[in-house]
């Protein structure tokens, strides 16, 4: 109990994504010499701050972005295998942006993510549009979400089957996740904050929520009004990130359940402790994924998942 009380703490967590971000900035195929981080003509300094630190803060931010976004639709849909990709809008960004890499096009990092993220975000209406009647149905949004996403699966193998050699290994790579040339968005940043603020001063109202949706009404709590602002919430945090960084698997599902047994039920610890241990989990699966077989740099996807499939089937018998 003195543990979980502890571990309810965010200064602890901000203090173990503190640690993991410095090992992520001196691990490598070059080693980092922490002495020549101010002097800007050392190869330290080029590495460390035009390089690795603006991967690190965007494997952070996908990772928190993937598991609050993953601990929202799980109390949306009350299903402990929802993930953020459930809404199908992992489809939607993953379609636009690899018909950017199919044609060849030159386009800057900011207008290939704000490209995914337009894409996602049609995705995410169709399926409010569809799962919307009168209030938001998360039965409905269950299984439009799973045919949207068989649906954008046709279109992405259509156009891989199209593809030629080199642009497959591009595509391939980004449907695996991949956090090596963008670059950290400040929308990003800003939105994060916006909803965990929003979603902070509603606490209470998740907290009833996630006990039913008949049980939050009973209690006073608005529920449709609250499952739409979830919903939109979800969307958004979940098509930054596939806009960002790709298909990244096991963030969202697995994050949120390891919270819950670590501090308890109550959102006004698990919303700032998801965000941070998603960010953690991340960065440490990037870091692995760039020095295991350094100087090859492999799909981040490859290490949550690796990691996320045990740590699932040891969590399914505790969920």
């Amino acid at each position: 109990m003195q543990t979980q009380q502890w571990l309810k703490k965010p200064w602890v967590w901000w203090l173990l994504l503190l640690l993991a971000l410095l090992v992520s900035l001196s691990v490598g195929s070059v080693t980092v010499i922490f002495g020549q981080l101010f002097n800007s003509d050392s190869i330290s300094y080029s590495i460390v701050w035009q390089l690795r630190l603006p991967r690190a803060f965007n494997a952070m931010l996908v990772g928190g972005c993937l598991a609050l976004a993953g601990l929202l639709i799980q109390n949306l849909v009350k299903n402990p295998l929802a993930d953020p990709y459930l809404l199908g809008v992992s489809g939607g960004a993953a379609s636009c942006q690899l018909l950017v890499i199919m044609l060849g096009l030159s386009l800057s990092a900011e207008a290939l993510f704000l490209i995914g993220f337009a894409g996602s975000l049609l995705a995410t209406l169709l399926v409010l549009k569809l799962s919307y009647h009168g209030r938001i149905k998360p039965n409905k949004v269950t299984l439009n979400g799973v045919v949207m996403a068989f649906g954008f699966a046709a279109i992405i193998s259509f156009m891989l089957s199209l593809a030629d050699g080199q642009q497959i290994r591009s595509m391939m790579f980004w449907l695996m996740g991949d956090l090596s040339f963008a670059q950290p968005s400040w929308l990003m940043v800003v939105l994060l904050a916006l909803c965990y603020a929003l979603l902070r001063r509603q606490h209470s109202a998740l907290d009833l929520l996630a006990r039913g949706e008949l049980f939050a009404r009973k209690s006073g709590v608005h529920a449709e009004r609250l499952n739409l602002m979830v919903f939109i919430m979800t969307a958004l945090l979940t098509s930054m990130a596939v806009a960002q960084a790709g298909t990244i698997g096991f963030v969202g599902l697995i994050i949120p359940h390891i919270v819950r047994l670590l501090v308890g039920y109550q959102h006004r610890h698990l919303l700032s402790v998801t965000i941070l241990a998603g960010a953690l989990f991340l960065l440490i699966a990037d870091t692995l994924a760039r020095t295991v077989l350094s100087p090859i740099q492999l799909p981040v996807g490859i290490f949550t998942a690796l990691v996320g499939v045990p740590v699932f089937l040891v969590l399914s018998r505790k969920i």
